[in-house]
């Protein structure tokens, strides 16, 4: 078995160790399955990595095969880079990208309403017991489902239809990251708005408290870094599933004029009715997004025009830049 770890590469197949290598660190990129991995401080907006990527030079790469492995006849390889091309290929992938999201967004704000028809069904028919049937162990717990996912099913793209654009190759993941993203979205700005559950001041801010570090809690598991797939409906549906709470009202509370007037002397948390909020948010941003995706090719008039230039305007003059590299 080889040692990754080694740096002696002189040993017979050391070729397919490059290779294999190449396979794994490549798979790290694409298992990554997350929000915030774009370096912020480096590209504070999204069109200045385009802006970046067109001032700089073109570049060939040379790539050479290791000596110890022996001379072969494709040991030298030259790439030519060249900026302006590649931005162009880039924005028509994010153009391709941004019409799958259109039609996923489309799909998103009318989910909340699908969600809840799914929770109250299901409601009806759900099992409580403890022990799941025809199990011999008593204390197994059934899993609750609290509304079939309607994200797992959705699929835009039809194999039969002649016009359909064809999918892009992370067209599940996109989705998904997507989904993940609108549902963070929709929580932030219900924390920013405040909760309300009605006329009682007290009782929405412990409601907002209450969803403030329902989130909080939730933040690194479910929103942060590479996730599994469906952590959208799963903060969502852990919400529904929460127990109410009962907070006595404090001294203070108690003293208050309209406290007085409403008579209860306790607070009253819903999670039910926070999930309810959450969902009618994400529905009015999925329409807010869908005018900004179908507005994304004409952001990239600038850009295109930028990397027109770039293309027509190259002279003999420019620097290229030439960088060495072994074949790994």
């Amino acid at each position: 078995m080889y040692d990754w770890d080694t740096d002696d590469d002189t040993k017979p197949g050391a070729e397919d160790t490059f290779r294999e290598n190449d396979k794994r660190l490549g798979s790290k990129l694409l298992n990554y399955h997350g929000l915030s991995a774009l370096n912020t401080t480096m590209f504070p907006t999204w069109d200045s990595f385009f802006t970046q990527l067109l001032e700089q030079p073109d570049t060939v790469l040379m790539i050479s095969t290791p000596k110890d492995v022996g001379r072969r006849h494709y040991s030298e390889i030259d790439i030519d880079i060249e900026p302006a091309r590649l931005c162009t290929r880039i924005l028509s992938v994010r153009e391709q990208i941004a019409r799958e999201l259109t039609g996923d967004l489309k799909a998103i704000a009318k989910m909340g309403e699908q969600i809840f028809a799914s929770y109250l069904h299901n409601r009806k028919n759900r099992k409580d017991t403890k022990q799941s049937a025809g199990s011999g162990n008593k204390d197994e717990e059934s899993t609750l489902f609290a509304f079939d996912r309607p994200s797992t099913f959705y699929v835009t793209f039809d194999p039969s239809d002649d016009d359909a654009f064809a999918p892009s190759p992370l067209r599940k993941g996109n989705f998904d990251l997507l989904y993940n993203l609108i549902t963070q979205q929709a929580v932030v700005q219900l924390l920013k708005d405040g909760v309300v559950m009605g006329e009682d001041e007290a009782q929405n801010k412990v409601c907002s408290a209450f969803l403030e570090q329902y989130y909080k809690d939730r933040l690194e598991t479910h929103f942060i870094g590479s996730q599994w797939y469906g952590k959208g409906d799963d903060f969502i549906e852990g919400l529904m599933l929460s127990s109410p709470l009962i907070i006595t009202r404090s001294e203070k509370e108690q003293q208050d004029e309209d406290s007085k007037a409403i008579g209860a002397q306790t607070l009253e948390i819903e999670p039910l009715r926070i999930a309810e909020q959450i969902l009618l948010k994400r529905d009015k941003l999925a329409l807010d997004w869908m005018a900004i995706m179908q507005d994304v090719p004409s952001d990239h008039t600038e850009i295109r025009k930028a990397q027109l230039n770039r293309l027509t305007g190259k002279t003999e003059a420019d620097p290229v830049k030439i960088v060495l590299d072994e074949w790994q």
